[in-house]
């Protein structure tokens, strides 16, 4: 059975700043973070360099 997915935390600056988003790319956002919060990788996420393994960052074309 797989586990339910982790909560998505915020640190209250992040939030402000990620609110200022339009609806749209919040929506993007949020659907990559679930999946991430699911442990798995979503198409539209890429490794960050030289911040260590398991970083990545959300590279919507």
């Amino acid at each position: 059975m797989k586990e339910p997915p982790r909560k998505i935390s915020w640190i209250k600056a992040a939030r402000k700043e990620f609110l200022k988003f339009p609806a749209a790319v919040q929506e993007i956002m949020t659907d990559t973070l679930t999946i991430a919060a699911k442990g798995e990788k979503a198409a539209i996420t890429k490794p960050m360099r030289g911040l260590g393994s398991g970083i990545f960052e959300i590279a919507y074309p």
